[in-house]
């Protein structure tokens, strides 16, 4: 569904997600869907993906038996025990989630497709312990609903809940760097966005729920952590607080 020919410039690592609108109509999930499969031949397997209607689109193209195996999990009414996620739109060259991840595509060191796992029991003790690393210590900034940890260039954010209506939340994020010039576009603006659906980076564990965002390699003056929350005038910020990152202890 997407070709590149010899000009594209391979050398930049996530070149192709920061420049390109990519396979628009989401025909790549069918190789993450065909992945769990083989996975787990023996297994009634509970996906989600963003937006559900492009993992419905592909499940029509997969043999009968296959679509058998598959079912969406919001339409069952059920927590997802795996994500696909595919690159659609130009977006900026940060990192796709990582924590559970069992499979990833690359296009010249671009990620384009990633299928992650939910739950970490699926996946090594090794990448349990790093969660729990990350999730450990005394929070950057705390919420009622989140605690936000700042591990490196990692945020972490840990709910100590898993209901439906504590991870079907959009959080706000917007990064201030310490030179404006830093930013990869919009610099009129002072700060680049990073927010994200906590449901679509989540990952469980410990009966937690945590999810993550790996922060730009500019040097990071302060960020503006929150929520958008929706109602009858539309989508606002709410909860809004600056953190100052200049004074901020750092974990390494």
């Amino acid at each position: 569904a997407a070709y590149f020919n010899f000009l594209v410039d391979r050398s930049t690592p996530e070149r192709l997600r920061a420049q390109y609108g990519m396979l628009y109509w989401g025909t790549e999930r069918r190789e993450g869907l065909e992945v769990l499969l083989a996975r787990y031949p023996d297994e009634t397997l509970y996906v989600s993906s963003a937006p559900e209607y492009l993992l419905r689109r592909n499940l029509r193209i997969l043999p009968a038996a296959a679509r058998d195996r598959i079912v969406v999990a919001g339409e069952a009414g059920r927590p997802a025990d795996f994500f696909i996620s595919s690159v659609s739109s130009p977006r900026h060259p940060f990192s796709s989630p990582s924590l559970g991840r069992i499979y990833a595509r690359r296009i010249y060191g671009s990620i384009v497709l990633t299928v992650r796992a939910v739950d970490l029991s699926r996946v090594d003790e090794a990448t349990v312990a790093l969660a729990r690393a990350a999730a450990a210590g005394e929070p950057l900034f705390r919420s009622a609903g989140f605690d936000l940890h700042l591990n490196g260039r990692t945020l972490t954010w840990v709910s100590e809940s898993c209901r439906p209506e504590d991870t079907r939340q959009t959080l706000l994020l917007e990064v201030v760097p310490v030179d404006p010039d830093d930013l990869p576009r919009r610099r009129e603006r002072g700060w680049v966005r990073m927010g994200f659906q906590f449901a679509h980076f989540v990952v469980r564990f410990d009966g937690r729920c945590l999810a993550q965002r790996t922060l730009p390699d500019f040097p990071v003056r302060a960020l503006r952590v929150g929520r958008w929350r929706r109602d009858e005038a539309g989508w606002r910020r709410r909860e809004v607080t600056t953190v100052d990152l200049s004074s901020a202890p750092r974990r390494r």
